[in-house]
Formats: structure tokens, C-alpha cells, sequence
């Protein structure tokens, strides 16, 4: 009796994966990664994301002391930013890899920060000094690997 509830148990668990993870290359699919990817690096980054929020002021205008407090973490800027380069996009391109189309994944980091509750004022902001500092890791990086 013990091995017919055992095999019964082993042969359960699949199904309850069915039933949570929807057909795949669907639309409810590629929501269901993306969001699943998405969260991970949002719960691992929730202080810069918190700091990035608290740019702006209820009005919508740039606090500056919030600014100049997220300017002497550059580094863990450009960490973020690299993680999101490194980690969520290339998570994201093998799940479009699975389905042949890229069309439902073109997740910008500007893009999850919004809905993230980082104003647009805040983005408007921080974009260009995330890409001025990916650019100079970049160009950092490519002229290590020309020596």
C-alpha cells in the first residue's frame, strides 16, 4: 500500500507543474516569464530600485539630495545596470530562443524601472547616466581585450 501511495505521489507532481506554468509560447507564457525573471532581479535589487524612487519628490521634481546620495553609488549603479545586462536580458533571450520570436520580449531596463514606481522625471535622469556608464565600461573593456 506504502508503494502504490508513494508512486501515486511521484506521479502528482508533474501535474501540479502543469497546472501552474501555462502552455508554452503563449501569451499568458512569455507574461509568466517575464514576470518570473523580472521579480527575481527586483527583489535582489530592491535598495537601488527604492533609491531610484525616492529621485523625485511628491511634485515630480528631482530631490537633490537623493541625487547627489545615488551619484556616490555609482558603483552599485553600474552594478545594477550590468546585472540587468548580464542576468535578466540573456534569461530573457533564451526564453525567446524556446518560442523563435523576440517580438513579446524588448524589456528595457527604463521599461522595468517604470513599473517599478520609478518616476519618469527620475528616469529621465538616471538613463543617460546608466548608458554613459555602460559605454565606458564598454569602451574599458574593449580596449583591455585589444592589449
Amino acid at each position: 500500500m506504502k508503494r502504490l501511495f508513494v508512486i501515486l505521489a511521484i506521479s502528482v507532481v508533474p501535474l501540479a507543474g502543469c497546472a501552474t506554468t501555462p502552455k508554452p509560447c503563449t501569451q499568458e507564457w512569455v507574461d509568466y516569464k517575464t514576470d518570473r525573471i523580472l521579480r527575481k532581479f527586483a527583489s535582489e535589487n530592491r535598495t537601488i530600485i527604492n533609491d531610484l524612487r525616492r529621485l523625485t519628490n511628491a511634485e515630480g521634481d528631482l530631490n537633490t539630495f537623493a541625487t547627489l546620495q545615488l551619484m556616490s553609488r555609482a558603483d552599485d549603479l553600474q552594478r545594477f545596470a550590468d546585472s540587468f545586462q548580464t542576468i535578466v536580458l540573456p534569461e530573457l533571450e533564451q526564453a525567446v530562443q524556446e518560442c523563435g520570436s523576440s517580438e513579446e520580449f524588448v524589456p528595457a531596463l527604463t521599461g522595468f524601472l517604470r513599473e517599478e514606481g520609478v518616476s519618469e522625471e527620475a528616469l529621465e535622469w538616471v538613463a543617460p547616466i546608466i548608458g554613459l556608464m555602460q559605454d565606458m565600461r564598454d569602451d574599458v573593456g574593449n580596449r583591455s581585450q585589444s592589449m
